[in-house]
Protein backbone atom coordinates (compact mmCIF):
# COMPACT_ATOMS: atom_id res chain seq x y z
CA UNK A 1 0.00 0.00 0.00
CA UNK A 2 2.90 2.44 0.45
CA UNK A 3 4.44 1.71 -2.73
CA UNK A 4 1.15 2.42 -3.82
CA UNK A 5 0.83 5.61 -2.79
CA UNK A 6 4.01 6.50 -3.45
CA UNK A 7 3.32 5.98 -7.44
CA UNK A 8 0.12 8.28 -6.51
CA UNK A 9 2.16 10.85 -5.32
CA UNK A 10 4.29 10.76 -8.42
CA UNK A 11 1.18 10.68 -10.67
CA UNK A 12 -0.13 13.79 -9.24
CA UNK A 13 3.15 15.48 -9.21
CA UNK A 14 3.61 14.98 -12.55
CA UNK A 15 0.14 15.82 -13.53
CA UNK A 16 1.17 19.67 -13.00
CA UNK A 17 3.24 19.74 -16.39
CA UNK A 18 0.17 18.18 -18.44
CA UNK A 19 -2.64 20.85 -17.36
CA UNK A 20 -1.86 23.17 -20.52
CA UNK A 21 -1.70 20.12 -23.48
CA UNK A 22 -5.00 18.06 -21.11
CA UNK A 23 -7.16 18.57 -24.53
CA UNK A 24 -4.62 16.99 -26.47
CA UNK A 25 -4.65 14.20 -24.32
CA UNK A 26 -8.40 14.17 -24.35
CA UNK A 27 -9.49 14.27 -28.19
CA UNK A 28 -6.66 11.57 -28.08
CA UNK A 29 -8.51 9.08 -25.25
CA UNK A 30 -12.10 9.83 -27.43
CA UNK A 31 -10.19 8.41 -30.55
CA UNK A 32 -8.82 5.80 -28.65
CA UNK A 33 -12.05 4.85 -27.02
CA UNK A 34 -13.49 4.59 -30.58
CA UNK A 35 -11.49 2.90 -31.99
CA UNK A 36 -11.52 0.40 -29.74
CA UNK A 37 -15.46 -0.28 -29.86
CA UNK A 38 -15.11 -0.33 -33.39
CA UNK A 39 -12.20 -3.51 -33.21
CA UNK A 40 -14.12 -5.08 -30.41
CA UNK A 41 -17.58 -4.72 -32.44
CA UNK A 42 -16.01 -6.46 -35.56
CA UNK A 43 -16.12 -10.04 -34.16
CA UNK A 44 -19.79 -9.92 -33.35
CA UNK A 45 -20.29 -8.78 -36.59
CA UNK A 46 -18.35 -12.04 -38.09
CA UNK A 47 -20.33 -14.19 -35.84
CA UNK A 48 -23.78 -12.54 -37.68
CA UNK A 49 -22.43 -13.26 -40.82
CA UNK A 50 -21.76 -16.68 -39.81
CA UNK A 51 -25.20 -17.41 -38.44
CA UNK A 52 -26.97 -15.30 -40.36
CA UNK A 53 -25.39 -15.27 -43.66
CA UNK A 54 -24.04 -17.99 -44.16
CA UNK A 55 -25.97 -20.44 -42.37
CA UNK A 56 -28.58 -19.92 -44.53
CA UNK A 57 -26.65 -18.58 -47.94
CA UNK A 58 -27.93 -15.05 -47.42
CA UNK A 59 -26.03 -13.26 -49.84
CA UNK A 60 -27.76 -9.83 -49.17
CA UNK A 61 -26.84 -10.81 -45.37
CA UNK A 62 -23.46 -11.26 -45.86
CA UNK A 63 -22.76 -8.06 -48.11
CA UNK A 64 -24.62 -6.02 -45.69
CA UNK A 65 -21.90 -7.37 -43.12
CA UNK A 66 -19.30 -6.75 -45.19
CA UNK A 67 -19.94 -3.64 -46.21
CA UNK A 68 -20.32 -2.78 -42.19
CA UNK A 69 -16.94 -4.58 -41.65
CA UNK A 70 -15.35 -2.85 -44.16
CA UNK A 71 -16.46 0.77 -42.74
CA UNK A 72 -15.22 -0.09 -39.12
CA UNK A 73 -11.70 -1.30 -40.77
CA UNK A 74 -12.05 2.53 -42.25
CA UNK A 75 -12.89 4.53 -39.12
CA UNK A 76 -10.09 2.35 -37.14
CA UNK A 77 -7.31 3.46 -39.87
CA UNK A 78 -8.71 7.10 -39.74
CA UNK A 79 -9.19 6.92 -35.66
CA UNK A 80 -5.78 5.35 -35.39
CA UNK A 81 -3.86 8.12 -37.37
CA UNK A 82 -5.74 10.63 -35.04
CA UNK A 83 -4.82 9.25 -31.88
CA UNK A 84 -1.27 8.42 -32.67
CA UNK A 85 -0.63 12.24 -33.95
CA UNK A 86 -2.21 13.44 -30.82
CA UNK A 87 -0.38 11.73 -28.44
CA UNK A 88 2.75 12.30 -30.30
CA UNK A 89 2.28 16.14 -29.86
CA UNK A 90 1.82 15.65 -26.45
CA UNK A 91 4.21 13.43 -25.48
CA UNK A 92 6.71 16.19 -26.92
CA UNK A 93 5.21 19.16 -25.61
CA UNK A 94 5.09 17.83 -22.49
CA UNK A 95 8.91 16.65 -22.19
CA UNK A 96 9.70 19.94 -23.52
CA UNK A 97 8.16 21.39 -20.75
CA UNK A 98 9.33 19.12 -18.06
CA UNK A 99 13.03 18.79 -19.54
CA UNK A 100 13.52 22.90 -19.69
CA UNK A 101 12.14 22.85 -15.92
CA UNK A 102 14.60 19.96 -14.93
CA UNK A 103 17.68 21.79 -16.71
CA UNK A 104 16.22 25.43 -14.85
CA UNK A 105 16.19 23.23 -11.53
CA UNK A 106 19.78 21.68 -12.08
CA UNK A 107 21.43 24.79 -13.40
CA UNK A 108 20.50 26.83 -10.30
CA UNK A 109 21.92 24.21 -8.07
CA UNK A 110 25.21 25.57 -5.24
CA UNK A 111 28.00 24.02 -6.66
CA UNK A 112 28.67 22.21 -3.55
CA UNK A 113 25.92 20.04 -4.96
CA UNK A 114 27.84 19.51 -8.16
CA UNK A 115 30.84 18.61 -6.66
CA UNK A 116 28.82 15.82 -4.83
CA UNK A 117 27.10 14.60 -7.22
CA UNK A 118 28.97 13.37 -10.60
CA UNK A 119 27.71 15.08 -14.01
CA UNK A 120 26.95 12.56 -15.80
CA UNK A 121 24.05 11.80 -13.10
CA UNK A 122 22.35 15.11 -13.92
CA UNK A 123 22.70 14.44 -18.08
CA UNK A 124 20.72 11.40 -16.93
CA UNK A 125 18.06 12.98 -15.46
CA UNK A 126 18.10 15.59 -18.16
CA UNK A 127 17.89 12.51 -21.12
CA UNK A 128 17.23 9.05 -20.10
CA UNK A 129 14.90 10.00 -17.35
CA UNK A 130 12.84 12.77 -18.76
CA UNK A 131 12.81 10.45 -22.01
CA UNK A 132 10.61 7.46 -19.97
CA UNK A 133 7.97 10.36 -18.84
CA UNK A 134 7.75 10.96 -22.77
CA UNK A 135 6.85 7.16 -23.04
CA UNK A 136 4.44 7.12 -19.41
CA UNK A 137 2.52 10.39 -21.09
CA UNK A 138 1.57 9.89 -24.86
CA UNK A 139 2.30 5.78 -24.46
CA UNK A 140 1.67 3.81 -20.88
CA UNK A 141 -1.09 5.81 -19.67
CA UNK A 142 -3.90 5.68 -22.10
CA UNK A 143 -2.52 2.07 -23.73
CA UNK A 144 -3.00 0.69 -20.30
CA UNK A 145 -6.59 2.60 -19.75
CA UNK A 146 -7.24 1.37 -23.15
CA UNK A 147 -6.25 -2.26 -22.48
CA UNK A 148 -8.42 -2.35 -19.31
CA UNK A 149 -11.61 -0.94 -21.09
CA UNK A 150 -10.45 -3.39 -24.15
CA UNK A 151 -11.30 -6.52 -21.13
CA UNK A 152 -14.50 -5.07 -19.81
CA UNK A 153 -15.92 -4.25 -23.35
CA UNK A 154 -15.18 -7.76 -24.40
CA UNK A 155 -16.43 -9.09 -21.05
CA UNK A 156 -19.53 -7.21 -22.06
CA UNK A 157 -19.64 -8.31 -25.56
CA UNK A 158 -19.00 -12.00 -24.51
CA UNK A 159 -21.83 -12.18 -22.20
CA UNK A 160 -24.35 -10.39 -24.62
CA UNK A 161 -23.67 -13.40 -27.00
CA UNK A 162 -22.96 -16.44 -24.56
CA UNK A 163 -23.39 -16.75 -20.72
CA UNK A 164 -21.81 -19.57 -19.77
CA UNK A 165 -18.71 -19.57 -21.71
CA UNK A 166 -17.94 -15.47 -20.53
CA UNK A 167 -18.75 -17.05 -16.72
CA UNK A 168 -15.56 -19.32 -17.60
CA UNK A 169 -13.84 -15.98 -19.24
CA UNK A 170 -14.29 -13.97 -16.13
CA UNK A 171 -13.12 -17.02 -13.72
CA UNK A 172 -9.93 -16.48 -15.45
CA UNK A 173 -9.62 -12.68 -13.97
CA UNK A 174 -8.57 -13.06 -10.29
CA UNK A 175 -5.63 -15.79 -11.65
CA UNK A 176 -4.56 -13.02 -14.33
CA UNK A 177 -4.68 -10.76 -11.66
CA UNK A 178 -2.41 -12.44 -9.45
CA UNK A 179 -0.13 -13.05 -12.03
CA UNK A 180 0.25 -9.55 -12.84
CA UNK A 181 0.78 -8.57 -9.10
CA UNK A 182 3.32 -10.94 -8.52
CA UNK A 183 4.87 -9.58 -11.31
CA UNK A 184 5.17 -5.94 -10.21
CA UNK A 185 6.46 -6.73 -7.34
CA UNK A 186 9.97 -7.80 -9.27
CA UNK A 187 9.41 -5.73 -12.17
CA UNK A 188 10.49 -2.00 -10.22
CA UNK A 189 13.47 -3.27 -8.36
CA UNK A 190 14.23 -4.01 -11.78
CA UNK A 191 14.44 -1.03 -13.60
CA UNK A 192 15.24 0.91 -10.15
CA UNK A 193 18.87 -0.72 -11.53
CA UNK A 194 18.29 -0.11 -14.50
CA UNK A 195 18.25 3.52 -13.83
CA UNK A 196 20.92 3.71 -11.15
CA UNK A 197 23.17 1.84 -13.92
CA UNK A 198 22.36 4.26 -16.83
CA UNK A 199 23.09 7.02 -14.51
CA UNK A 200 26.66 5.65 -13.19
CA UNK A 201 27.48 4.08 -16.72
CA UNK A 202 26.99 7.48 -18.27
CA UNK A 203 28.81 9.48 -15.06
CA UNK A 204 32.05 6.99 -15.91
CA UNK A 205 32.58 7.90 -19.39
CA UNK A 206 31.93 11.28 -19.09
CA UNK A 207 34.67 11.26 -16.56
CA UNK A 208 36.95 9.12 -18.42
CA UNK A 209 36.80 11.02 -21.90
CA UNK A 210 36.70 14.40 -20.35
CA UNK A 211 40.51 13.09 -19.42
CA UNK A 212 41.01 10.58 -22.25
CA UNK A 213 44.36 12.97 -22.97
CA UNK A 214 45.57 12.01 -19.72
CA UNK A 215 44.65 8.41 -20.10
CA UNK A 216 46.53 8.36 -23.60
CA UNK A 217 49.56 10.50 -21.98
CA UNK A 218 50.38 7.13 -19.77
CA UNK A 219 49.16 4.48 -22.11
CA UNK A 220 46.34 3.70 -20.03
CA UNK A 221 43.23 2.53 -21.95
CA UNK A 222 43.06 -1.05 -21.12
CA UNK A 223 42.69 0.26 -17.33
CA UNK A 224 40.53 2.47 -18.15
CA UNK A 225 38.37 -0.41 -20.48
CA UNK A 226 39.04 -2.68 -17.20
CA UNK A 227 37.10 0.04 -14.96
CA UNK A 228 34.65 0.86 -17.24
CA UNK A 229 33.70 -2.83 -17.86
CA UNK A 230 33.10 -3.25 -13.78
CA UNK A 231 30.07 -0.34 -14.59
CA UNK A 232 29.17 -1.95 -17.29
CA UNK A 233 28.35 -5.35 -16.15
CA UNK A 234 26.43 -3.92 -13.44
CA UNK A 235 24.52 -2.13 -16.39
CA UNK A 236 24.31 -5.84 -17.97
CA UNK A 237 23.40 -7.33 -14.80
CA UNK A 238 20.44 -5.45 -14.39
CA UNK A 239 19.42 -5.69 -17.91
CA UNK A 240 18.93 -9.61 -17.42
CA UNK A 241 17.06 -9.39 -14.32
CA UNK A 242 14.55 -7.18 -16.01
CA UNK A 243 14.69 -9.52 -19.30
CA UNK A 244 14.44 -12.56 -16.78
CA UNK A 245 11.42 -10.75 -14.83
CA UNK A 246 9.75 -10.04 -17.97
CA UNK A 247 10.35 -13.03 -19.71
CA UNK A 248 8.67 -15.60 -17.38
CA UNK A 249 5.92 -13.37 -17.57
CA UNK A 250 4.82 -13.40 -20.92
CA UNK A 251 5.01 -17.25 -21.23
CA UNK A 252 2.59 -17.31 -18.25
CA UNK A 253 -0.26 -15.65 -20.02
CA UNK A 254 0.44 -17.61 -23.31
CA UNK A 255 -0.42 -20.83 -21.15
CA UNK A 256 -3.44 -19.30 -19.79
CA UNK A 257 -4.96 -18.39 -22.39
CA UNK A 258 -4.34 -22.19 -24.23
CA UNK A 259 -6.28 -23.01 -20.85
CA UNK A 260 -8.59 -20.68 -21.68
CA UNK A 261 -9.38 -22.55 -25.10
CA UNK A 262 -9.16 -25.92 -24.09
CA UNK A 263 -11.95 -25.15 -21.43
CA UNK A 264 -14.05 -23.99 -24.68
CA UNK A 265 -13.73 -26.71 -26.58
CA UNK A 266 -14.33 -29.15 -24.08
CA UNK A 267 -17.37 -27.24 -23.09
CA UNK A 268 -18.63 -26.70 -27.02
CA UNK A 269 -18.55 -30.86 -27.03
CA UNK A 270 -19.53 -31.63 -24.32
CA UNK A 271 -22.85 -29.32 -24.75
CA UNK A 272 -23.75 -29.20 -27.98
CA UNK A 273 -26.53 -26.47 -27.06
CA UNK A 274 -23.96 -23.86 -25.14
CA UNK A 275 -23.20 -22.18 -28.35
CA UNK A 276 -23.61 -22.47 -32.18
CA UNK A 277 -20.70 -22.31 -34.75
CA UNK A 278 -20.77 -18.20 -34.89
CA UNK A 279 -20.50 -18.14 -31.39
CA UNK A 280 -17.48 -20.43 -31.28
CA UNK A 281 -15.83 -18.41 -33.41
CA UNK A 282 -16.33 -15.13 -32.12
CA UNK A 283 -15.56 -16.75 -28.90
CA UNK A 284 -12.09 -17.48 -30.05
CA UNK A 285 -11.44 -14.22 -31.48
CA UNK A 286 -12.30 -12.46 -28.42
CA UNK A 287 -10.94 -14.87 -26.81
CA UNK A 288 -7.65 -13.93 -28.63
CA UNK A 289 -7.95 -10.23 -28.03
CA UNK A 290 -9.05 -10.80 -24.41
CA UNK A 291 -5.14 -12.14 -23.71
CA UNK A 292 -3.74 -9.42 -26.26
CA UNK A 293 -4.61 -6.95 -23.36
CA UNK A 294 -3.47 -8.53 -20.54
CA UNK A 295 0.01 -9.16 -22.49
CA UNK A 296 0.20 -5.51 -23.37
CA UNK A 297 -1.05 -4.69 -19.52
CA UNK A 298 2.32 -6.59 -18.47
CA UNK A 299 4.43 -4.68 -21.36
CA UNK A 300 3.03 -1.63 -20.34
CA UNK A 301 3.46 -1.92 -16.49
CA UNK A 302 7.05 -2.48 -17.93
CA UNK A 303 7.25 0.84 -18.91
CA UNK A 304 5.24 1.94 -16.01
CA UNK A 305 7.91 0.96 -13.85
CA UNK A 306 10.58 2.37 -15.98
CA UNK A 307 9.26 5.35 -16.12
CA UNK A 308 8.33 5.58 -12.56
CA UNK A 309 11.59 4.62 -11.95
CA UNK A 310 13.27 7.84 -13.41
CA UNK A 311 10.27 10.06 -12.00
CA UNK A 312 11.38 8.93 -8.36
CA UNK A 313 14.48 10.68 -9.56
CA UNK A 314 13.24 13.96 -11.35
CA UNK A 315 9.94 14.50 -8.62
CA UNK A 316 13.06 15.59 -6.21
CA UNK A 317 14.48 17.71 -8.56
CA UNK A 318 11.22 19.52 -9.86
CA UNK A 319 10.10 19.84 -5.89
CA UNK A 320 12.77 22.02 -5.01
CA UNK A 321 11.37 25.07 -4.69
CA UNK A 322 12.81 27.67 -7.37
CA UNK A 323 15.54 30.10 -7.02
CA UNK A 324 14.85 33.07 -8.52
CA UNK A 325 18.60 34.75 -9.35
CA UNK A 326 19.58 38.10 -8.55
CA UNK A 327 20.09 39.83 -11.47
CA UNK A 328 20.39 43.70 -10.05
CA UNK A 329 23.16 44.87 -8.20
CA UNK A 330 21.38 46.85 -4.74
CA UNK A 331 22.36 50.35 -4.40
CA UNK A 332 24.54 49.55 -1.41
CA UNK A 333 26.82 47.81 -3.82
CA UNK A 334 27.15 49.81 -7.02
CA UNK A 335 30.20 51.25 -5.47
CA UNK A 336 32.93 49.23 -3.46
CA UNK A 337 34.46 51.05 -0.81
CA UNK A 338 35.59 48.21 1.36
CA UNK A 339 35.83 44.17 2.30
CA UNK A 340 36.36 43.51 5.00
CA UNK A 341 37.04 39.28 6.37
CA UNK A 342 36.03 39.41 10.33
CA UNK A 343 38.03 36.78 11.82
CA UNK A 344 36.42 33.64 9.12
CA UNK A 345 36.94 30.57 9.87
CA UNK A 346 36.21 27.83 7.53
CA UNK A 347 35.60 23.90 7.63
CA UNK A 348 34.83 21.32 5.01
CA UNK A 349 33.64 18.64 7.68
CA UNK A 350 32.47 21.13 10.39
CA UNK A 351 35.06 19.88 12.64
CA UNK A 352 38.22 21.33 14.25
CA UNK A 353 40.10 21.10 11.55
CA UNK A 354 40.06 24.59 9.34
CA UNK A 355 41.12 25.36 5.92
CA UNK A 356 40.76 28.99 6.65
CA UNK A 357 41.24 29.89 10.37
CA UNK A 358 40.81 33.59 12.06
CA UNK A 359 40.96 35.34 8.74
CA UNK A 360 41.03 38.71 9.40
CA UNK A 361 41.99 41.47 6.67
CA UNK A 362 40.53 44.54 5.48
CA UNK A 363 40.98 45.79 1.65
CA UNK A 364 40.04 49.36 0.52
CA UNK A 365 38.69 50.37 -2.52
CA UNK A 366 40.92 50.02 -5.89
CA UNK A 367 43.74 47.82 -4.27
CA UNK A 368 45.29 44.93 -5.69
CA UNK A 369 45.80 42.02 -2.92
CA UNK A 370 48.25 39.09 -3.66
CA UNK A 371 47.40 35.55 -1.56
CA UNK A 372 50.22 33.34 -1.88
CA UNK A 373 51.07 30.34 0.00
CA UNK A 374 51.56 26.27 -0.59
CA UNK A 375 49.38 24.42 -2.04
CA UNK A 376 46.80 23.62 0.56
CA UNK A 377 47.09 26.60 2.45
CA UNK A 378 43.36 28.05 2.32
CA UNK A 379 43.52 30.12 -1.11
CA UNK A 380 41.20 28.80 -3.08
CA UNK A 381 38.79 28.66 -0.04
CA UNK A 382 39.14 31.89 0.54
CA UNK A 383 37.79 33.22 -2.70
CA UNK A 384 35.47 30.91 -2.60
CA UNK A 385 33.90 32.58 0.39
CA UNK A 386 33.93 35.74 -0.73
CA UNK A 387 32.09 34.37 -3.98
CA UNK A 388 29.25 33.33 -1.63
CA UNK A 389 30.01 29.57 -2.94
CA UNK A 390 30.69 28.61 0.45
CA UNK A 391 29.36 30.25 3.70
CA UNK A 392 32.17 30.54 6.90
CA UNK A 393 31.62 28.28 9.42
CA UNK A 394 32.37 31.11 11.94
CA UNK A 395 32.78 35.13 11.36
CA UNK A 396 31.83 37.12 9.10
CA UNK A 397 32.13 38.72 5.53
CA UNK A 398 31.54 41.96 4.78
CA UNK A 399 31.37 44.64 1.76
CA UNK A 400 30.72 47.91 2.28
CA UNK A 401 30.13 47.13 6.12
CA UNK A 402 26.89 45.19 5.08
CA UNK A 403 27.55 41.08 5.98
CA UNK A 404 27.32 38.94 2.44
CA UNK A 405 25.73 36.20 4.90
CA UNK A 406 22.76 38.70 4.47
CA UNK A 407 22.54 38.30 0.85
CA UNK A 408 21.95 35.91 -2.52
CA UNK A 409 25.18 34.29 -3.35
CA UNK A 410 24.21 35.24 -7.26
CA UNK A 411 23.86 38.79 -6.12
CA UNK A 412 27.49 38.46 -4.93
CA UNK A 413 28.58 37.24 -7.94
CA UNK A 414 27.06 40.20 -9.88
CA UNK A 415 29.58 42.70 -8.21
CA UNK A 416 32.54 39.63 -8.63
CA UNK A 417 34.43 39.06 -12.41
CA UNK A 418 36.26 35.50 -11.67
CA UNK A 419 39.02 34.27 -13.50
CA UNK A 420 39.61 30.55 -12.74
CA UNK A 421 42.46 28.66 -13.24
CA UNK A 422 41.78 26.55 -16.05
CA UNK A 423 39.99 28.74 -18.70
CA UNK A 424 36.79 27.10 -19.91
CA UNK A 425 35.11 27.45 -22.76
CA UNK A 426 32.14 26.39 -24.87
CA UNK A 427 31.47 25.26 -27.93
CA UNK A 428 31.61 28.42 -30.39
CA UNK A 429 32.71 31.19 -31.85
CA UNK A 430 35.36 33.23 -30.01
CA UNK A 431 32.46 35.81 -29.64
CA UNK A 432 30.35 33.35 -28.26
CA UNK A 433 32.69 32.37 -25.29
CA UNK A 434 33.52 36.65 -24.76
CA UNK A 435 29.64 37.24 -24.56
CA UNK A 436 28.62 34.13 -23.61
CA UNK A 437 25.82 34.24 -25.55
CA UNK A 438 24.70 37.72 -24.33
CA UNK A 439 23.71 39.82 -27.42
CA UNK A 440 22.95 42.81 -25.58
CA UNK A 441 26.64 42.77 -25.20
CA UNK A 442 28.24 45.20 -28.19
CA UNK A 443 31.04 44.63 -30.33
CA UNK A 444 32.31 47.70 -29.02
CA UNK A 445 32.39 46.28 -25.81
CA UNK A 446 34.18 42.93 -26.80
CA UNK A 447 36.80 44.73 -28.31
CA UNK A 448 37.84 47.34 -25.84
CA UNK A 449 38.11 44.64 -23.09
CA UNK A 450 40.46 42.29 -25.55
CA UNK A 451 42.20 45.11 -26.13
CA UNK A 452 43.12 45.86 -22.79
CA UNK A 453 44.53 41.98 -22.36
CA UNK A 454 46.22 42.00 -25.38
CA UNK A 455 44.07 39.75 -27.31
CA UNK A 456 42.41 41.78 -29.90
CA UNK A 457 45.36 41.70 -32.24
CA UNK A 458 46.09 38.14 -31.92
CA UNK A 459 41.99 37.34 -32.90
CA UNK A 460 42.07 39.64 -36.11
CA UNK A 461 44.65 37.74 -37.87
CA UNK A 462 42.79 34.24 -37.49
CA UNK A 463 41.27 33.69 -40.79
CA UNK A 464 37.53 34.59 -39.36
CA UNK A 465 38.55 37.11 -36.63
CA UNK A 466 35.98 36.94 -33.86
CA UNK A 467 34.00 34.07 -35.74
CA UNK A 468 36.96 31.70 -35.35
CA UNK A 469 35.32 28.38 -33.79
CA UNK A 470 36.96 27.67 -30.74
CA UNK A 471 36.63 23.92 -31.21
CA UNK A 472 35.54 21.44 -28.14
CA UNK A 473 36.48 22.86 -24.75
CA UNK A 474 38.74 25.57 -26.16
CA UNK A 475 41.20 22.67 -28.22
CA UNK A 476 41.82 24.63 -31.29
CA UNK A 477 43.79 27.65 -29.00
CA UNK A 478 46.80 27.69 -26.93
CA UNK A 479 46.18 27.56 -22.77
CA UNK A 480 47.20 30.67 -23.49
CA UNK A 481 45.12 32.34 -25.92
CA UNK A 482 42.34 30.42 -23.49
CA UNK A 483 43.74 31.95 -20.66
CA UNK A 484 43.54 35.85 -22.13
CA UNK A 485 40.21 34.77 -23.42
CA UNK A 486 38.83 34.09 -20.17
CA UNK A 487 40.56 37.27 -18.62
CA UNK A 488 38.63 39.53 -20.89
CA UNK A 489 35.20 37.67 -21.12
CA UNK A 490 35.51 39.08 -16.69
CA UNK A 491 36.51 42.23 -18.26
CA UNK A 492 33.49 42.57 -20.45
CA UNK A 493 30.81 42.40 -17.53
CA UNK A 494 32.93 45.33 -15.99
CA UNK A 495 32.42 43.85 -11.61
CA UNK A 496 33.98 46.22 -9.44
CA UNK A 497 35.87 42.85 -7.64
CA UNK A 498 38.36 41.32 -9.78
CA UNK A 499 39.39 37.54 -8.60
CA UNK A 500 41.87 35.72 -10.17
CA UNK A 501 42.67 32.17 -9.08
CA UNK A 502 45.73 31.00 -10.03
CA UNK A 503 45.48 32.44 -13.11
CA UNK A 504 48.64 32.27 -14.57
CA UNK A 505 49.72 29.01 -13.18
CA UNK A 506 49.24 26.88 -16.37
CA UNK A 507 50.56 29.52 -19.56
CA UNK A 508 54.21 30.31 -20.26
CA UNK A 509 55.60 33.58 -19.32
CA UNK A 510 54.82 35.44 -22.14
CA UNK A 511 51.58 35.41 -21.57
CA UNK A 512 51.79 35.39 -17.97
CA UNK A 513 53.59 39.16 -18.77
CA UNK A 514 50.39 39.90 -20.99
CA UNK A 515 48.11 39.19 -18.04
CA UNK A 516 50.10 41.50 -15.66
CA UNK A 517 50.01 44.01 -18.10
CA UNK A 518 46.77 43.58 -18.39
CA UNK A 519 46.07 43.96 -14.71
CA UNK A 520 47.71 47.41 -14.57
CA UNK A 521 45.37 48.95 -17.50
CA UNK A 522 42.64 47.99 -14.86
CA UNK A 523 44.48 48.44 -11.57
CA UNK A 524 42.79 51.47 -9.33
CA UNK A 525 39.70 50.80 -11.21
CA UNK A 526 38.59 47.56 -9.64
CA UNK A 527 39.66 45.87 -6.58
CA UNK A 528 41.77 42.99 -7.52
CA UNK A 529 42.55 40.08 -5.42
CA UNK A 530 45.21 38.01 -6.85
CA UNK A 531 45.78 34.18 -5.66
CA UNK A 532 48.74 33.03 -7.12
CA UNK A 533 51.52 30.22 -7.50
CA UNK A 534 53.83 32.17 -9.32
CA UNK A 535 54.92 34.76 -6.95
CA UNK A 536 56.14 37.08 -9.78
CA UNK A 537 52.57 37.60 -10.71
CA UNK A 538 52.04 39.70 -7.49
CA UNK A 539 55.32 41.20 -7.41
CA UNK A 540 53.34 44.64 -8.45
CA UNK A 541 50.47 44.40 -5.65
CA UNK A 542 49.50 46.69 -2.75
CA UNK A 543 50.05 43.79 -0.42
CA UNK A 544 50.63 40.63 -0.63
CA UNK A 545 49.17 38.49 1.79
CA UNK A 546 51.15 34.76 2.59
CA UNK A 547 48.62 31.70 3.98
CA UNK A 548 49.71 28.37 5.89
CA UNK A 549 47.21 26.15 7.09
CA UNK A 550 44.84 29.05 6.46
CA UNK A 551 46.00 31.30 8.79
CA UNK A 552 47.59 34.56 7.81
CA UNK A 553 51.69 34.32 9.01
CA UNK A 554 52.92 37.40 6.65
CA UNK A 555 51.60 40.57 5.05
CA UNK A 556 53.58 43.19 3.24
CA UNK A 557 54.75 44.48 0.05
CA UNK A 558 56.98 42.18 -1.82
CA UNK A 559 59.73 44.15 -0.96
CA UNK A 560 58.80 44.50 3.09
CA UNK A 561 58.28 40.63 2.54
CA UNK A 562 61.88 39.82 0.87
CA UNK A 563 63.47 41.97 3.56
CA UNK A 564 61.74 39.96 6.41
CA UNK A 565 63.02 36.59 4.97
CA UNK A 566 60.25 35.03 6.26
CA UNK A 567 57.59 32.32 5.13
CA UNK A 568 57.59 34.43 1.66
CA UNK A 569 60.83 35.03 1.19
CA UNK A 570 61.52 31.06 1.66
CA UNK A 571 58.59 30.54 -1.22
CA UNK A 572 60.50 32.77 -3.41
CA UNK A 573 64.05 31.80 -2.60
CA UNK A 574 62.75 27.96 -3.72
CA UNK A 575 61.04 29.37 -7.52
CA UNK A 576 64.56 31.72 -8.03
Amino acid sequence: MKQKQSDVTLFLHLTNYIKPYMWLLIVAAMALMTNLFLSLWRPYITKQVIDYGFAIKDINTIEYYAGVYALTIVGSIVFILLENYLLASFGQKIIYHIRSAVFEKITHKSSHEFQETPIGNWVTRITNDVESLRTLYSDVILKLISSGLMIIGILCFMYAINVPLAIVMTLLLPVMGGIIWVYQKFSRRAFRQVRTSVAASNSSIKELLNYIIIVKTYVGEKIIEKRYDKVNREFLDAGIFEVITFSIFRPLVDALFFVALIIIFTMTNLLESVADAGTVFAFIQYMDRFFQPMKEIAEKYNSLQSALAGAERLVPVLEEEKRDLVTTVPEEFKQIDSIVFDHVYFSYDNDEHYALEDFHLTIRRGEYIGVVGLSGSGKSTLLSLLMGLLNPTKGAIYINGYNLADYDSSMIRNIIGYVFQNAYLFKGSIEDNLNLYDTSITKEEIVEATQKVNLHSMIENLPNGYNTSVGYLGALLSDGQKQLLAFARTLIVNKPILLLDEATSNVDSHTEGQIQKSIETIRGEKTIINVAHRLSTVEQANRIVVLSYGRIVETGTFTELIEKRGEFYQLWSHQH
